[in-house]
């Protein structure tokens, strides 16, 4: 689960930005026609943004957009099978913006907002989904001080343990739903903190939060959470040990702000300076942070000249997909997309062998966006096994 980022110096070129296995080929390309690229499945199927006609949702495997009707103008998370999607709306009582959700059989539907929530401007904004939809979390009000909050159909929206000095958002969840990670106010500035699905929260610098940061990202399990710890990119292991990610930013004086974690460990991000931000990755989460525009020139991708990567959103599971947006002078939303030339090499040993077949064996079943799902129907199954089989041996 990724959501957490409202849109608005290359590196040399060394061995550090070739990618670990075969020789995969790296593409560029925008998103025709769109201001956003905000979450994506984890399969990178499907990508949720925003677009001159409204908030929409793209199916990659197709290529077909769908504009959602109104009265969303929002579109900031989606479930992991693409039929529900999160954002902003018109409360239909009070016209206040909410957060709502939208599918297909029901349109847009209001999450409402607290009992005190006044109009700051919003009364509550979505931020991220479950991956099955059903759960929703994001900021909504105690007056005007923040507040994170837990939805389901069930409960309806509630309150997160207030932290700190208030001013709290939950940004990010757990793709079962039970962990939330955000920020609180503390006693100068945000600081990270996370709540669990009790609505019970806790501050990662305890008692006053004095170190500022916020957690931005996590793994689907949620048992790793990624963050900004005073100005460095950070990621908090199960035990809340926490690891600066190489050396916390691309560009010295800039915030490093990790987002998303593929299943292989890498993680994507971006650097920000007084409104100024630059994409960066860090393949298998070793070594440097690295510049994503120079990282895609080094490994055959073309970017378009003039074009800055600014936000790196989110990342498949398998590594193999990437989007994100970028604002002026060169604004629009974009997807990375790294192509496998001998995908059945699971390993990356470049052979195909028992090894592989391990591993597909070990994945079989519903699993969407596993790299051992090689045909992409969201199962591990026969077909899949038939691919491997039929590539058996040394990689092309």
């Amino acid at each position: 689960m990724t959501r957490a980022f409202r849109p608005i110096v290359a590196a040399a070129m060394t061995a550090a930005f070739i990618l670990p296995a075969t020789a995969d080929t790296v593409v560029f390309e925008m998103i025709p026609n769109v201001f956003s690229a905000n979450d994506m499945t984890p399969d990178g199927r499907y990508i949720v943004g925003e677009a001159p006609g409204g908030p929409y949702i793209l199916d990659t495997t197709t290529n077909v957009m769908t504009v959602l009707p109104g009265p969303g103008y929002a579109a900031v998370a989606v479930s992991d099978d693409g039929t529900v999607v999160l954002g902003d709306m018109p409360d239909p009582t009070t016209g206040d913006e909410v957060a709502g959700l939208w599918t297909q059989a029901t349109g847009w539907q209001s999450l409402g907002y607290l009992p005190d929530a006044l109009a700051c401007p919003s009364r509550s904004n979505g931020y991220e989904l479950s991956a099955d939809g059903t759960v929703a979390t994001g900021l909504s009000w105690d007056g005007c001080s923040g507040r994170g909050f837990l939805w389901t159909q069930a409960t309806g929206m509630v309150e997160l343990e207030a932290l700190a000095n208030g001013g709290n958002r939950a940004s990010v969840l757990s793709a079962d739903g039970t962990r939330f990670g955000g920020f609180a106010q503390g006693s100068s500035n945000r600081t990270p903190c996370f709540w669990d699905d009790t609505t019970a929260g806790t501050l990662l610098d305890p008692p006053n939060g004095n170190a500022v940061g916020e957690v931005y990202g996590m793994t689907d399990d949620g048992s790793v959470m990624l963050g900004t710890w005073n100005g460095d990119a950070v990621m908090w292991r199960p035990d809340l040990t926490r690891v600066i990610l190489g050396d916390g930013q691309i560009i010295a004086g800039w915030t490093g702000i990790p987002m998303d974690m593929a299943d292989d460990d890498t993680v994507v991000g971006f650097d920000f300076l007084a409104g100024n931000r630059r994409a960066w990755i860090r393949p298998q989460n070793e070594g440097p942070l690295l510049e994503l525009k120079a990282w895609i020139q080094a490994n055959g991708g073309t970017v378009p000249g003039g074009f800055q990567t600014q936000v790196c959103q989110a990342i498949s599971v398998d590594g193999r997909h990437i989007i994100g947006h970028s604002g002026l002078p060169t604004p629009g939303a974009w997807r990375v997309t790294i192509i496998p030339d001998c995908p059945a090499d699971l390993t990356g040993d470049d052979t195909i062998g028992p090894a592989d077949l391990a591993v597909l064996l070990g994945a079989w079943g519903p699993n969407r966006g596993h790299a051992a799902d090689f045909d992409g129907d969201g199962t591990v199954g026969p077909a899949d096994l038939a691919i491997l089989l039929g590539a058996w041996g040394d990689c092309p």
